[in-house]
């Protein structure tokens, strides 16, 4: 892991549709100061709203968040390429409620930032390190966690269609792991959820070109799968945009167990509450007793 902050070397834009609300619209990543974090602005109204666990507003099918009465969703794609390629200090502009949805990965956004170039910042990094195990359990999802000198994360997942069933991917946090193995992991849906998702306003941007749907054996798109284990490596693309939302990098390790965006906050709360992240700079201790953190539904 890199020990100073980075910024981006100059502006990246994007458009596309967005995936839930089916609005067109424009992002701009720009550079920001050191100790900044990540921020995202609404053009449309003026509204700033930070990057961080404390603004969550919504994690049904996506990650909202919140500040000053002005929502932005679906971030959680934006942000595991911010923090995946290591930028510790960006303004996400963006001209309506929902971030682009692009190709249903976070692929574009990662080689935009690999292409554009980083911008060190003579200010250190400030880590926060797992330094006792710890579980979390919510509605069938599981994340446990552990000391390590690096981010180490491995997702399993278990769904009832066959094309997907049992899987697992693992990783090592480094910018060109993320590039190559996790950002082309494009976002999933189950055909048969699809009708209902739109019943409730949401998915009305959805299509083959930014997510794979899966009805029992078959893979509906064209182009197939990136991975065999495409389903995995997205929840855990998916897993990092969530505790990106921590505005630190994390040194541990994470076993994540059929996650969502729901138990993603809960372990991020877990990590960015006072009584844990007050001793970030001790030892790593593996043989510690495990603590178990139960959160109701």
């Amino acid at each position: 892991m890199r020990v100073f902050q980075h910024t981006i070397s100059g502006p990246l834009h994007f458009s596309g549709v967005g995936l839930h609300t089916g609005a067109v619209t424009s992002a701009t990543i720009l550079p920001a100061d050191p100790d900044s974090g990540i921020v995202f602005r609404r053009t449309d109204t003026g509204s700033v709203i930070p990057a961080t666990v404390e603004c969550v507003a919504g994690t049904a099918y996506a990650t909202v968040l919140s500040a000053g009465g002005a929502k932005i969703s679906t971030v959680e794609h934006f942000l595991a390429a911010l923090y995946g390629m290591e930028i510790d200090n960006a303004v996400v502009e963006v001209d309506g409620p929902e971030l682009p949805i692009l190709d249903g990965s976070a692929l574009e956004v990662s080689r935009a930032i690999a292409s554009g170039g980083l911008a060190q910042q003579n200010v250190r990094r400030q880590f926060l390190r797992v330094w006792e195990n710890g579980k979390i359990r919510r509605n069938g999802s599981m994340v446990a966690i552990s000391p390590a000198v690096d981010l180490e994360i491995l997702v399993t997942v278990d769904f009832p269609a066959s094309a997907i069933g049992r899987q697992w991917a693992k990783f090592t946090l480094t910018p060109e792991n993320f590039l190559k193995e996790i950002a082309p992991a494009r976002t999933f849906i189950l055909r048969e959820q699809i009708d209902e998702l739109r019943e409730a306003g949401l998915a009305k941007g959805g299509s083959l070109d930014n997510a794979i749907v899966v009805e029992g054996d078959k893979v509906h798109n064209t182009e197939g799968l990136r991975f065999p284990n495409e389903f995995a490596r997205h929840k855990l693309l998916d897993f990092l945009g969530d505790i990106a939302l921590l505005g630190r990098p994390v040194r541990g390790s994470i076993l994540a167990v059929r996650p969502g965006h729901t138990v993603n906050r809960a372990i991020t709360e877990y990590l960015a509450s006072t009584g844990y992240s007050s001793f970030p700079e001790l030892p790593v201790s593996p043989g510690k007793v495990p603590v178990h953190i139960q959160v109701t539904a």
